[in-house]
Parts: structure tokens; sequence; C-alpha cells
């Protein structure tokens, strides 16, 4: 997982240290737009990612990391691949607006 995200542009994450759950930055993000809403925060980018990928996120502003996103992986390997795949399109502009 922390692999395939720093991978793809735009984004990149730490290895995490015994948590279930992969913290992304979207710092370069910020301040840009996609698919046709302005990304301000990491609340934005999660509500744009639900609504276009359909892929539910959290916003780790909460966690005191405000241009973070969180990832669980507590979840099928599958699963973790399919969102993973559609973040890469989501950034890329391959859906639909």
């Amino acid at each position: 997982m922390v692999d395939k995200i720093n991978s793809i542009q735009k984004v990149s994450c730490l290895k995490p240290k015994g948590a279930f759950y992969v913290m992304m930055n979207i710092d370069q993000i910020i301040g840009t737009e996609l698919y046709g809403k302005k990304i301000e925060t990491a609340d934005d980018f999660c509500t744009v990612m639900l609504d276009v990928a359909k892929v539910a996120l959290v916003p780790c502003t909460s966690f005191g990391a405000p241009n973070y996103i969180r990832w669980s992986y507590a979840t099928s390997m599958e699963n973790i691949k399919r969102g993973l795949e559609r973040l890469e399109k989501f950034l890329h502009g391959d859906y639909q607006k």
C-alpha cells in the first residue's frame, strides 16, 4: 500500500509503525481543482473522492494532521487494490466530470 501510494504523483506517505492505517500527504493537491471543485482542505479532497471515485476516506484534520488522509488497511487486499487504483485514476483526471 505504501509503495503504491508513493508511486502516484502528488501524494505520499510513510510506512506506518504498528497501526492499521496509512496517512497519505496531500500537500501538493491543496489549492488545486479536481473535477470542478477547489480543494482547500483534506475534507474537500475526501468529499470529491467519494463523489467521483466512490472511495470513502477519512480526513486527518481531527487528528492534528490537516493535509493528510487516512487509509485503513483493515480490509481485504482486493478492496485495498481497487481503492488505490481508483485513487490513481482520480488524480489523473480519468473520471467523467
